[in-house]
């Protein structure tokens, strides 16, 4: 099975379960993992989680869209989704979504908000929660602001220049396997891993190690970009 990095799948479209983010993956990423720590477990409800890391400029937002199911290897999806208004009052629900439309008529084209320093904060479709971890650093999750489901995450390692996408709200996550297997030692004891990817039972020491050739120069222009971030961190850490 080729490498998803070898496949013209890319760009890649992707969004929440409404349909009020959509957004556009411009590169394959430069990994993928799949991550099995506690942490990942509780905020997503499953088994763990795999996050495609991008570079943050190479997320586009786009404009909301009428919501569809995603592909699978023998299903290309497509198809539209809804909901019964009469199961929605009988299930107490406080809130309905999708389709909906941008919440002000001045807000800027969702197609170039990538550009914006402050991406995540100066759209309405995006709403940012920064959730406590392990580290005691924290991680910042980028929900949608009308369904609330989780589509990316910012972690310590650089900040918002790096964003672990969730690969399952790809619109073909079926396409995206993961590279490396992390924090096995919360594994689920029903979960074979049989891939042949390489395991660790917690966080992987050094990244660089796992960049595809194809990649390193983006890594390395990435790294660059840190630089003041990670220095304003370890400052407020006191390191």
């Amino acid at each position: 099975m080729p490498h998803y990095s070898e496949k013209s799948i890319f760009p890649m479209q992707g969004g929440c379960p409404c349909g009020y983010v959509r957004y556009q993956v411009n590169q394959a990423p430069l990994l993928v993992h799949c991550c099995h720590c506690t942490s990942c477990q509780r905020e997503l409800g499953t088994a763990f989680a795999i996050n495609a890391i991008i570079e943050s400029d190479q997320l586009e937002l786009l404009p909301p869209a009428q919501p569809t199911i995603p592909g699978t290897k023998g299903a290309p999806g497509g198809a539209l989704a809804g909901f019964n208004a009469t199961f929605a009052r009988l299930t107490f629900s406080d809130t309905t979504c999708g389709p909906v439309v941008l919440k002000t008529e001045n807000a800027e084209p969702q197609a170039t908000a990538n550009a914006n320093a402050n991406r995540d904060m100066e759209t309405s479709t995006v709403e940012l929660v920064t959730l406590p971890t392990e580290s005691s650093v924290g991680m910042t999750v980028a929900q949608c602001s009308a369904c609330h489901s989780g589509l990316w995450a910012h972690y310590a390692d650089a900040g918002p220049h790096t964003t672990y996408l969730r690969a399952g709200t790809l619109d073909a996550a079926h396409e995206i396997n993961p590279d490396v297997h992390i924090f096995t030692r919360s594994k689920r004891g029903f979960i074979s891993l049989a891939d042949g990817k390489p395991q660790f039972e917690s966080y992987y020491k050094e990244r660089a190690g796992f960049i595809r050739d194809d990649c390193k120069a983006r890594y390395a222009a990435l790294e660059e970009k840190t630089g003041t971030y990670m220095a304003e961190l370890r400052a407020a850490l006191g390191k």
